[in-house]
């Protein structure tokens, strides 16, 4: 039972106790009391009341069976509200602390079902409570949720890793990640700037890693580009799970020192993007103090915070944790989609695999998670670089791009696929027996510059680009 339930019980029962004490203690017999405490409830009591407690009880006993009649009718009312909604089609019941639930509720527009103590009938469920109690009431009901599409919030383990096909693991951290580098893209500030930016993180944890691993993978823009990423925070995780960091072009510096003694770097910095979510408004008062030209980026999840500092003209307030939990974003399968149909394609051009849908999620299956994602990533780069031929007024159909623009394409596509292997500690190796990889050992032939490779393996590249570019994603 839980305390919301728990309260309103002891709500309820308090007046039959108080009532029986009082019964008890004017001499009535057990039996006796216990009746004429329940009988305060509806209002049978006739004669006087022989002490204060019962006098209490008496008054107590029909406003607490009052409320309890009206809990009764509200939770009738909700039960067949709820099923008139999973009648209709299209539900989403969704469970999770109440001010999450209650705003995710709202912009569903009607699709929603409150979860609350019990299960509930629904098309889709979403959970975004934490993963202890997401697991916990998944593995209670799964039975139930068989065949239903069950969207689980957890930051601990990959959404690729789950082989349930109707589990899908999203992350607020991993979502807001994504999404910041394409709704704030870097590619004109990079380009006044010679591609040379000074990007600054405060504060790191799960956030920043993710938020690292986005901008390394989608902030491509150039061959001759240097972008820096001065991290200060005491987390030294991500430097000692990456040794190929040194590989990316892009520098990666982790400060052992806190960032009021490098106050320097903060007034030359493109970006200052504040991750630290404790005590975050001192945080920014002593930053806009001492800092004087750099626009600042809050990464908030206080909403009551971020109207106190949103006065300020140099602050850039992003509420990541309410952005990512948005259902078009929580409950889009876009982005996976994209990424089946491109594999699906690989198949189709290399295994002469038949493009239908059920050969979509069979060749899905089969793969680990590591080449899920690599189908994933260049679908995500896809939109940065549809962004910059806009930006430039370019043609995005592969059929009118100029030679220069798609080999400019296809080196930075290599770019990105050698850096995601590097994040992912792969290194540059010729396998035994002529082979380009070796997954076991994570090596592969082709993890270096794109001048060094043969015409072949560049066309590689550029059919990568042709195939994305003609995709519609």
């Amino acid at each position: 039972m839980d305390k919301k339930k728990l309260r309103r019980a002891i709500l309820l029962a308090l007046p039959f106790v108080i009532g029986l004490i009082g019964f008890l203690i004017s001499g009535k017999p057990l039996l006796d009391a216990l009746f004429s405490a329940l009988s305060l409830y509806p209002l049978q009591i006739q004669d006087s009341p022989p002490n204060w407690l019962v006098e209490l009880a008496r008054w107590a006993a029909p406003v607490a069976a009052a409320g309890g009649v009206l809990l009764m009718i509200s939770r009738v009312r909700n039960s067949v509200r709820n099923w008139l909604i999973y009648r209709k089609g299209g539900s989403v019941a969704v469970y999770g602390p109440e001010a999450e639930q209650k705003l995710f509720l709202e912009q569903l527009e009607g699709r929603g079902i409150e979860g609350r103590d019990s299960f509930v009938r629904a098309q889709r469920y979403v959970l975004l409570d934490s993963e202890e109690k997401n697991f916990l009431f998944y593995r209670q009901n799964r039975q139930k949720l068989a065949g239903r599409d069950v969207y689980l919030q957890c930051a601990s383990i990959r959404p690729m890793s789950v082989e349930d096909a109707n589990l899908r693991l999203f992350s607020a951290e991993e979502t807001a990640s994504r999404l910041f580098w394409k709704e704030h893209c870097l590619y004109e500030t990079a380009k006044s700037a010679d591609w040379r930016l000074k990007i600054v993180f405060i504060g790191f944890g799960r956030l920043g890693s993710e938020l690292l691993d986005f901008a390394l993978l989608d902030n491509v823009f150039s061959p001759k580009q240097c972008i820096e990423y001065h991290v200060f925070s005491p987390d030294r995780e991500y430097p000692a799970l990456h040794p190929q960091l040194a590989n990316i072009e892009d520098k990666v510096v982790f400060h052992a020192e806190p960032w009021h003694q490098s106050l320097a770097l903060l007034e030359e910095a493109d970006r200052v993007l504040v991750l630290q979510q404790e005590d975050q408004t001192a945080l920014i008062t002593d930053l806009l103090l001492a800092a004087k030209k750099p626009r600042i980026c809050v990464f908030t999840s206080d909403a009551a915070g971020a109207e106190l500092l949103e006065a300020q003209q140099r602050l850039l307030l992003y509420p990541w944790r309410e952005i990512a939990q948005k259902p078009e974003y929580v409950l889009s399968d876009r982005r996976y989609d994209a990424a089946k149909r491109l594999n699906l394609r690989y198949a189709h051009l290399y295994s002469n695999v038949p493009e239908t849908e059920e050969n979509k999620e069979a060749e899905w299956v089969k793969l680990n998670s590591f080449t899920r994602y690599s189908n994933v990533s260049p679908t995500d780069y896809h939109e940065i670089q549809v962004l910059m031929l806009r930006s430039e007024g370019l043609p995005t159909d592969p059929k009118q791009m100029t030679p220069e623009c798609m080999e400019l394409l296809s080196e930075l596509e290599h770019m990105r696929w050698c850096r995601y292997h590097w994040l992912n500690n792969w290194s540059l190796g010729t396998p035994e027996g002529g082979r380009t990889k070796d997954a076991a050992l994570r090596i592969h032939a082709d993890l270096k510059p794109y001048a060094d490779l043969s015409d072949q393996e560049k066309e590689k590249d550029r059919d990568n680009i042709r195939l994305l570019f003609s995709m519609d994603l």
